[in-house]
C-alpha cells in the first residue's frame, strides 16, 4: 500500500512539475516574440487587473449591466455621464488592439489547449492590452488612466517618440 502511495505522489509531482515547466517554456517563448508577460501569465494578468480595479476604477464589472458605474465615473471625472460613456478602453491611447498584440493574447489564451478558441474570446470581449496598467483589457470598459487618441493599431507600433 505504501509503495502505491509513493508512486501516486511521485506521479502527481511529475505532472505538476511538467505543467509548470511547459508554462515557463511558453512564457519564455512569448517574451522572445515580444509579448508582454501578462498576456501569457494568467496570475500576473489577474493581479494587474485587480490593481486596475482597486486603484483606477477599471469597470464596469459587467458592461451589459453597469449599475451606477457610469454615474460614479462621471462624478470622478466631473463631466456628464454622456461624456464619460465615450471614454472607453477601446478608444484609449494605451489600448493596444494591434494584430501583433492580439496574436500575443491569442497564444496566451490558447496555451497547450488544441480545442480552445482564443480568437472567439478576443473578438467577443474586444480584448486588447493596456500599456499603462499591464493587463488584458476589454474595450467596452474604462478606467481613470484613460487618455484620448486610441486604440493602438499595427501602424502605430514601433514608431519613435517625436
Amino acid at each position: 500500500m505504501l509503495k502505491i502511495q509513493k508512486q501516486t505522489i511521485a506521479a502527481y509531482y511529475e505532472l505538476v512539475l511538467n505543467k509548470h515547466m511547459r508554462n515557463l517554456i511558453r512564457l519564455v517563448e512569448a517574451l522572445e516574440k515580444g509579448c508582454p508577460r501578462a498576456t501569457h501569465d494568467i496570475e500576473l494578468n489577474l493581479k494587474n487587473r485587480q490593481a486596475a480595479i482597486d486603484n483606477y476604477h477599471y469597470g464596469p464589472a459587467n458592461p451589459l449591466a453597469p449599475g451606477d458605474y457610469w454615474n460614479k465615473a462621471a462624478d470622478r471625472w466631473a463631466v456628464p455621464e454622456k461624456i464619460v460613456k465615450t471614454m472607453m478602453c477601446g478608444n484609449c491611447a494605451a489600448f493596444d488592439a494591434s494584430n501583433s498584440m492580439r496574436k500575443c493574447i491569442e497564444s496566451g489564451i490558447q496555451g497547450d489547449e488544441t480545442h480552445a478558441d482564443a480568437a472567439a474570446t478576443i473578438n467577443l470581449s474586444d480584448l486588447g492590452y493596456c500599456n499603462f496598467l499591464h493587463f488584458k483589457c476589454a474595450g467596452t470598459r474604462t478606467c481613470a488612466a484613460w487618455v484620448v487618441g486610441g486604440p493602438i493599431t499595427e501602424k502605430d507600433r514601433g514608431k519613435k517618440v517625436m
